[in-house]
């Protein structure tokens, strides 16, 4: 949503105060160079303005590196869904569930929870899902467009959702038949157990059938990234990488003061906060509050093991695999609550291919001991719709963060709002943007 409206979140200013001061008041500054802050500062660079993005590590690292790479609009489903609390507590007491709390209960997990419990009724999951629906709206033609502009990794060859169970298929035509009266206008074949052998030989051969939405996505994100910070430097953007934000500060006239380790402050003329698990310690300084929680997945990048054909979402157990150029398989899985900057838990990635191995035989063979394991923390916000947009009551200062597991998804959306509202301010400071 354009500005989040949970009680503990600070009042939004949505109206851009006016100053006499035009055409040089034209720079923004993103903190944060993961997807969503380079795909936010490749748009704004293109309309124009100057932009400077400041990376606390590498650019395209975090959370943005070995994640899945789905476009998938289809997936929109709310964590705070009716049940949801129950679900989740049977999660985290069953070793080798898709969920674990693995952090020790401070204030802010309270807090989070709470409102987390809030959001978890049917009105309200109802009203994040139909805000999930209209970010994600052409996500997936916007993506394939950015692809083709920046030449990165894409695979238009959908996403397929086998089931072991046809009460757990019968489920999901539920699921999909919301998804579709949201205004979802994907391609969509219902596949009986033969139908899915056929598209997917690597599956095992005792499957109840199974859905193949033809029109999703699947990108490498380091390519992805990669591609979108060449392009915002062509467009005459700045990076800065090993960069750590320190202070952001008011000045007078509706100037932001972005203080650094590196000595050198940045006055902007707005701020836009895409910093991942990060991102409400940085707002904070700014005087703007939300409520984040980190939920780590975790990845391993496979050789040639096995042949996929198209992405792979094994529902029933959470696992999500992707094909990438050179015949690679990443596999991915988890949603572990953890504070920031928690250690990489390959126990729970062996969890995650022992699942995967269930419906992928080529898999049960892998080592995970002659393989490097990534994780990365997802900013989650407790009614699963991300932050997007003006925070606190001081123009200039925006988020873009949020995002959960929707962050591949929902980047190019994300963008274009946030392009929507920096630009508003600018042109009522009488900056001409495009």
């Amino acid at each position: 949503m354009d500005a989040f409206d949970d009680l503990e979140a600070s009042p939004v200013n949505t109206e851009p105060s006016t100053t006499s001061e035009t055409q040089s008041r034209r720079h923004v500054a993103v903190i944060g160079g993961g997807v969503i802050g380079l795909s936010s500062a490749y748009r704004l660079a293109q309309s124009g303005l100057d932009v400077t993005v400041l990376e606390r590590d590498e650019i395209g690292q975090g959370a943005s590196w070995g994640n899945a790479g789905w476009i998938v609009p289809t997936l929109i489903q709310p964590f705070n869904s009716p049940g949801a609390a129950t679900d989740a507590f049977k999660t985290f007491v069953t070793r080798g569930g898709y969920a674990a709390l693995r952090q020790f209960p401070t204030p802010r997990l309270a807090a989070w929870g709470l409102s987390f419990l809030r959001h978890s009724g049917s009105s309200r999951s109802a009203a994040s899902m139909r805000t999930l629906a209209a970010m994600a709206h052409d996500t997936a033609e916007a993506t394939g467009q950015l692809a083709d502009e920046l030449d990165f990794e894409v695979h238009r060859t959908g996403l397929l959702i086998p089931f072991r169970s046809d009460e757990a298929l019968e489920g999901y035509t539920h699921t999909q038949a919301q998804v579709q009266e949201l205004g979802y206008e994907g391609r969509v074949e219902w596949l009986d157990s033969q139908q899915v052998a056929q598209r997917e030989p690597s599956l095992s051969d005792d499957l109840a059938g199974g859905v193949h939405l033809l029109d999703e996505l699947t990108v490498r994100p380091d390519s992805m990234t990669s591609a979108l910070a060449r392009g915002f430097r062509e467009a005459g953007g700045e990076l800065r990488e090993h960069t750590f934000v320190t202070g952001l500060d008011e000045e007078p006239g509706g100037r932001w003061t972005v203080a650094t380790t590196s000595g050198a402050d940045l006055v902007v003329d707005a701020v836009v906060v895409a910093a991942g698990e990060h991102s409400a310690s940085l707002l904070r300084k700014g005087g703007a509050r939300i409520l984040l929680q980190s939920g780590r997945g975790c990845s391993v990048t496979l050789p040639p093991v096995l042949s996929l054909n198209q992405a792979v979402k094994i529902a029933e157990v959470q696992v999500a695999c992707s094909p990438f150029d050179n015949g690679q398989v990443r596999v991915s899985g988890t949603f572990d609550l953890v504070s920031k900057d928690a250690p990489t838990n390959r126990s729970r990635m062996q969890h995650v291919l022992d699942a995967a191995a269930q419906y992928l035989p080529g898999l049960a063979e892998v080592d995970l001991d002659e393989h490097d394991v990534w994780s990365g923390a997802r900013p989650t916000t407790p009614d699963s719709v991300p932050v997007v947009g003006p925070v606190g009551k001081k123009p200039g200062l925006y988020a873009a963060t949020g995002h959960g597991t929707l962050g591949m998804t929902l980047a190019a959306g994300t963008a274009n709002t946030i392009h929507t509202h920096v630009t508003r301010l600018m042109r009522s400071r009488g900056v001409a943007t495009a």
